[in-house]
């Protein structure tokens, strides 16, 4: 009998236990999804000026792309441009945090749902952009400054900050590469993730070094492409938006850790170049 006692309250306990297991799973759960799904608006911006944000894809015919798995293939920059805007936009919508394309892009490369919730969905992420706004006509042109993503991140990571800056009277650059951000999705359709030797989690030791010292390079000479495309846009912007806009006598660049390298990489490589923070 004591044996049998003793089998039904194991028994009852490991019933229990399984309950209590099972509702905390699903409290876990339903956590998470309140978190991923959790609508977020960004900080707000502190300057004076309302902010705007358009893209450009700038193809360089001349160079080739030193870090692409081809040899021959062209240099390709998705720019992200955030500038001080208009006060006053005729039905203004705010851009996505990240669009479309690249959030699907983005949670294909996730994998497994509970990956995906683990991360907050993007699309209830809400910036302060207006996009594709009139740049202010508050000051006769505004200083440029480049923005360098870290090495695993994207330019639009940093959000926030360019909008705060652009709200005080910025011009704010960044741009994603093909082949050595962690993804790029370009208008036309083409999703292009980073190569694998430009990943820098599957090497170790000498080679991750020599990999950072050629992606330095890399973005510095990409740097100076974006530069030269914007001096294009200042002097025949087709849309008159940027036409003349952009005071390139004051040019600097800033970067979160590798991007921080680049930044005065950048600026030694380039006169044009007047302040480098990294």
């Amino acid at each position: 009998m004591g044996i049998i006692k003793y089998i039904r309250k194991t028994f009852k306990m490991m019933v229990w236990l399984a309950l209590f297991s099972v509702v905390g799973i699903a409290l876990l759960l339903g956590g998470l999804w309140l978190d991923h799904t959790r609508a977020t608006t960004l900080p707000m911006p502190t300057g004076p000026f309302a902010v705007g944000r358009t893209t450009y894809v700038w193809s360089d015919v001349e160079q080739k792309d030193p870090m692409a798995p081809q040899p021959g293939t062209k240099r390709e920059l998705l720019a992200w441009i955030w500038y001080p805007a208009a006060p006053r936009q005729p039905s203004p919508t705010y851009d996505d945090y990240l669009p479309g394309p690249w959030r699907r892009a983005l949670d294909r490369q996730r994998g497994p749902v509970i990956t995906q919730l683990l991360t907050r969905d993007l699309s209830r992420v809400h910036t302060h952009s207006i996009r594709d706004a009139e740049i202010s006509p508050q000051q006769p042109s505004y200083p440029v400054v480049f923005m360098r993503a870290g090495l695993a991140a994207l330019t639009i990571d940093y959000t926030s900050l360019a909008e705060d800056l652009a709200s005080h009277g910025y011009v704010v650059v960044g741009f994603d590469a093909p082949y050595r951000s962690w993804i790029v999705v370009l208008p036309d359709g083409r999703v292009i993730p980073r190569a694998p030797q430009n990943d820098a989690d599957l090497l170790s030791g000498p080679e991750q070094e020599q990999l950072a010292t050629k992606l330095v390079q890399a973005w510095a000479a990409d740097t100076r492409f974006a530069l030269d495309q914007l001096e294009r846009l200042n002097a025949s912007d087709a849309s008159g938006r940027f036409l003349g806009r952009l005071d390139m006598r004051r040019v600097g660049m800033f970067g979160h850790s590798l991007g921080g390298a680049t930044s005065l990489q950048f600026c030694h490589d380039d006169s044009r170049c007047k302040a480098g923070i990294d």
